[in-house]
């Protein structure tokens, strides 16, 4: 079977999914952006752990006073370079609030105590010592991950995928969490529906994400066409997104 490359699909789309055509239905109102907007002023200083191509936190996380965008694939931030580059041209005042390292999110983060007022990340995870750590007194860390029974649908029909049959990650997390410190920890599981207007868009989908831990046009074509014969409504062909989120507070 092959194997799904993270590199690879960083380095051919950049975690970009704008040319697939597809809609979601919001199951509960949680969102994660939302979310973290909601916690930014106009003093904040913030870390994105994971930031792939970065084109929503550009636009989202703008009014910051400065935002560390990071990740540990060097093809992830040349397109967030570009993407920042590109977007405020004509701003250099904005411009100048994107900083961008590289950073391991399971190791040392080179970085002072206490001096995020937040840090995300999301479908990346962190190391929570030092996301604790580089989090000043009162500081938030918010992120968004895929449950073990993320597209369980498809997975069932393929019989593989990404943590299929696997615990809840969340539950290992919700430990860390505590054992790292943290006064309050907020655990929110919540469920999207993502409606894929032809079978090549959710094809674009499976070959650029981990979902089936690698998709083969060619030897998984007749699963994909069971799942889609299974699935397809008036809306498009239906995906089952099955997320949780971590709101804590040091």
């Amino acid at each position: 079977m092959k194997k799904f490359n993270y590199k690879q699909a960083g380095k051919e789309i950049g975690w970009n999914f704008s040319k697939m055509n597809y809609s979601v239905e919001h199951k509960s109102n949680f969102d994660y952006y939302r979310e973290v907007v909601s916690n930014i002023t106009s003093n904040t200083i913030m870390l994105d752990i994971g930031c792939g191509s970065a084109e929503k936190a550009i636009r989202f996380y703008s009014f910051a006073k400065r935002v560390y965008l990071t990740d540990v694939e060097y093809e992830m931030l040349k397109k967030a370079k570009t993407n920042v580059d590109k977007y405020y041209a004509d701003m250099p005042l904005l411009k100048k609030k994107f900083i961008i390292k590289t950073l391991d999110c399971n190791s040392t983060f080179n970085f002072p105590d206490n001096y995020f007022d937040i840090v995300v990340s999301r479908h990346c995870g962190a190391n929570m010592q030092e996301v604790h750590r580089v989090l000043k007194k009162g500081g938030v860390y918010i992120s968004e991950d895929i449950s073990n029974d993320d597209c369980q649908e498809l997975k069932d029909i393929f019989n593989r995928g990404q943590n299929y049959g696997e615990d809840p990650a969340y539950k290992k997390e919700m430990i860390d969490c505590a054992d790292a410190g943290f006064s309050e920890i907020k655990l929110i599981r919540f469920d999207e529906i993502e409606y894929y207007k032809t079978t090549n868009d959710l094809k674009y989908l499976l070959n650029y994400t981990p979902i089936l831990n690698g998709f083969d046009d060619e030897k998984d074509n007749e699963l994909l066409d069971d799942y889609v014969n299974k699935f397809r409504t008036q809306k498009g062909i239906k995906l089952n997104r099955r997320l949780y989120a971590f709101v804590l507070k040091k």
